[in-house]
């Protein structure tokens, strides 16, 4: 396995022998091949996770983002933080995955 990205609550491998990447996050895992990581990345990025987080405002739920992942009974619930860093994590950059004390701020998130 190689390490690709790394971020606090989770990180990308690429397994050579299966041609397949594990996106860890959290306590779930995908295998995904390396055009379903681009349309995971594509859905992520197309969110406008302020709209979900006021739409969702509501719900019992305390991760009021949900992101489908494949099928219609299977999603990521991820707080505004969570989010941020999985979008960044999915962007593949080789740096720590690390969200600034000014983006908290601006957004409103919780750390918990």
């Amino acid at each position: 396995m190689k390490l690709i990205c790394k971020s606090s609550n989770g990180q990308v491998t690429f397994c050579p022998c299966a041609n397949l990447f594990h996106l860890e996050f959290g306590n779930l895992l995908l295998t995904l091949s390396y055009e379903e990581l681009k349309q995971m990345h594509c859905y992520v990025c197309s969110i406008d996770h302020k709209y979900y987080l006021h739409l969702n405002k509501d719900s019992f739920n305390r991760r009021k983002l949900l992101l489908n992942i494949g099928t219609r009974k299977a999603f990521f619930c991820l707080n505004p933080s969570e989010f941020l860093e999985l979008k960044t994590l999915l962007s593949l950059k080789r740096k720590p995955c690390l969200i600034k004390n000014s983006t908290l701020v601006e957004q409103d998130l919780a750390l918990n």
